[in-house]
Parts: C-alpha cells; structure tokens; sequence
C-alpha cells in the first residue's frame, strides 16, 4: 500500500501570511515638505498681491556747495505680482466587500478601510511633490518614442512624475491640443520604471499622440493650463514670458534667476560656487538667507564622486552637542554634505540634470484650504455611490483637497546649473 503522500494532506495544512507588508513603490514628498515650513497667507478667491520693490530711488552725483542748484530727486517704484490658488484633491474608492471581508484579525492582516485612509494623504503629497517638480509649463515629462502603449520618456524628468494608478492626458508639444479632452478619454498609467528605463505603460492613448507630445496632470482644462507652479517655473533664466501675472519683458534683468550652464558635462567644483556668486552679484551679499542646494540623486552622486578627489572634513555639532556625521555615502544621513557651505537638500522627483539654489526665506504659499479630507455638511468623510439605477451602490469614496498656490516673492534670490550629464549607470 502505498505510503500518505503530502499531496494528500494539503487541504488540512494551515497556510501562514507574513504578517509585514512592504511598500514596493516611490512616495518621496522631499521638496513638498519644505516648501510647507514656509509663510503660509489665508487667502480668498480673489488673488493675492505681492508686492514688489522693482528699481531703486534716488539721483546720485555730486554738486557745487556754493550755491549750486542740487537739481531734481527721485523715489523707489514698485509693482504687484498676483497669484490665485488652483484645486488639487486625489480620490479614493472602496466597495463594501472590501471593507468587509477584511474588517477583523481573524479575516486579513490589513484592515482595508483603516488602510486606504492611512495611506492615502502620503500618497497625495507624493502627487503634489511630483507636480512641484515638473517643467516650467507644468508638464509632467515629453514623450520621447512610443511602442504601442509603452512611453519611452525623455530625461530629465523621465518617468518619475506619474505613478502607477494614475490618470494623465496628453498634450501635444505646444500644449494647446488636448488630445485626451477631444478625444473623450482618459489615460491610467499601469508601470512606471524611473530607474533605468524611463518606460510609462498605460491603458490607452488618444488618437494623434506622438512622439514630442507631453502628459499632464487629470482635471486640468484648454490650452496651456496652469497648475501648481514648479521650481523651474520660479527659477528660470527667461526674459520673456509671464511670471505670476507680471511681464518678464518689463523686468528682463530682475525677474530672472541666475543660470549656470552644464553644456551636457559632469558637474565641476566650481559650478556651485560661480551660481552661488551669481546669486550674491544680484541681490547682495548680506541677502542670501536660507540658501539650499536641491538635486536630485543623480547629481548628488556627482558631487560625491568629486568628493573622492577632494575630502573635507566637517567635525561641526548641532546645538546639542552631538556630532554632525557628514560622510556622503552615509545611507542614514543621506542629505549630508554641502556646496561650498550651501546644505544639500536631495529631492525624490528633482530634475536629474539639474542643481536648483533655493533660498526659502523668499518662497511662500497662498492657501484657501490646508490639504484634508473633503467633508459633508454632516462631517463625515464618507460618501456613498449611487448606481446607474439611481439606487445606492455597495461601495463608497473620500476625497483629499489642498486648496493653494507656491508663490515666490524673489526670483533673483535662486539660481540653477542646468543641462548637466547625468553619471554613469543612471
């Protein structure tokens, strides 16, 4: 008789769930998380002035002092900057089986309706930080080539500012053509691959994408859109343009950041401190107050790998007396070092070919609504769906809306090294 076999005796033998669930995916909100430490105005519909001294006043020169005429004075001028909040919120959507069956111990090792909640406003400053780091018109990346439904995006922001789940529309070059809106359709990113790869897969595209054209942020309307304003859209080198309703063409020289141009190579030493000097020859040595160096990992490893040439040692305390550990390849301490005594400030969805000085004691906000759920009269957050009947459905939604706008009251307080190579194996 042939011996029990353990086919046999599967069906009586427990089945074990590693109890840990690991996150498997980017939710960086490195630059959202400063850009909130800075001053905050309640504001209405109505746009919000900031005030701004362009030119300075006063007629130089010397004069007779025995009775000579000491001519005609001048004063300051000034002019208002505007800027309104835009509606940003991110949705979420459950059905009442799911919530049920995993509602106790004895059922899940998640409890899915405790879970969606706690995980969903890190997922959407995940969102907001990725849009805080898009292109000076808003754009969340170019298309660089298509293959059927994979996106191959073009570097520097390759695929890092969508994220799985996500619904994006596609805009052509000039982003003017909503090709999504006239289309009637809605595109949801399946994978992403910001790491090697730069591939964007999704569902579906409308007819006439092309390579060239870029996606956007879902909700947003006609042609050249507005949406949170970016880094480079505060720090850019442009003459030419708006600038939170001001002309840079009135202003060409003081509405613009200063540049540094990488010309396509490796980060050098000296770039950082010729930005920096840049910054300091337009508004003043004594100005510069909470300069940051912002980057992206790539260039962070560029920096480090000068730092193999050149070594510092910085054996500076914090006020607690503890020591301050500044080895660059420290995994825990991985915002340690500085340029040229700026502290280094990496950032999740930070252009790749780019190092952006900020000086934060100049960046604001202009908030309707601090980012929180969206509630009924009845204070609930909560709301049920109701079927193509008209009956209720057995599932049910939440919102989270942040109601602002990133303002800055100083461009030529910032300044950039652009168009820098990326290091090998990137």
């Amino acid at each position: 008789m042939a011996p029990q076999s353990n086919a046999q005796l599967v069906a009586a033998q427990i089945e074990r769930i590693e109890p840990k669930v690991e996150l498997l995916y980017e939710r960086g909100d490195d630059l959202l998380v400063m850009i909130g430490k800075t001053d905050s105005t309640k504001v209405s519909s109505r746009a919000m002035r900031i005030v701004l001294q362009i030119t300075a006043g006063g007629k130089g020169g010397s004069y007779n002092a025995d009775g000579g005429d000491m001519g005609r004075g001048s004063g300051e001028s000034y002019d208002v900057a505007t800027v309104s909040p835009v509606f940003k919120k991110m949705s979420f959507e459950q059905t009442s089986l799911a919530e049920w069956a995993t509602a106790s111990d004895e059922q899940s090792i998640i409890n899915a309706a405790s879970k969606i909640v706690s995980n969903s406003m890190d997922q959407f400053r995940a969102y907001e930080d990725k849009l805080l780091n898009g292109t000076a018109s808003f754009s969340l990346g170019s298309i660089g080539s298509i293959a059927g439904t994979v996106l191959t995006m073009t570097v520097p922001t390759g695929a890092q500012l969508v994220y799985e789940n996500q619904e994006v529309q596609v805009y052509d070059s000039t982003q003017t053509i909503n090709r999504s809106a006239n289309a009637g359709m809605v595109t949801t990113v399946l994978a992403t691959d910001p790491q090697t790869t730069q591939a964007v897969v999704v569902d579906q595209l409308p007819p006439g994408t092309v390579a060239g054209d870029v996606l956007m942020s879902a909700g947003l309307i006609g042609a050249n859109p507005v949406d949170l304003f970016t880094v480079k859209y505060h720090q850019s080198a442009a003459t030419t343009g708006v600038w939170q309703n001001l002309n840079r063409a009135t202003y060409p020289y003081k509405l613009a950041s200063s540049r540094v141009n990488g010309n396509n190579g490796a980060l050098v030493p000296m770039q950082p401190e010729l930005c920096i000097n840049k910054i300091r020859k337009g508004i003043g040595i004594k100005k510069v107050k909470k300069l940051i160096a912002y980057m992206a990992l790539e260039q962070k490893h560029a920096w480090d790998q000068l730092a193999t040439t050149v070594q510092i040692i910085d054996r500076a305390k914090h006020e607690t007396g503890e020591s301050v550990d500044m080895n660059p390849t420290s995994y825990q301490n991985y915002n340690a070092g500085n340029m040229h005594g700026v502290p280094i400030k990496l950032g999740q969805n930070a252009d790749q070919t780019r190092v952006d000085f900020l000086d934060l004691a100049v960046w604001c906000r202009a908030t309707m609504n601090e980012p929180g759920f969206l509630k009924g009269r009845d204070g609930k957050m909560w709301f049920r769906i109701y079927g193509a009947s008209g009956g209720i459905a057995t599932a049910e939604q939440f919102h989270i809306i942040h109601n602002f706008q990133v303002c800055n009251r100083n461009p030529r307080a910032g300044g950039f090294i652009d168009q820098l190579a990326r290091p090998a194996g990137y």
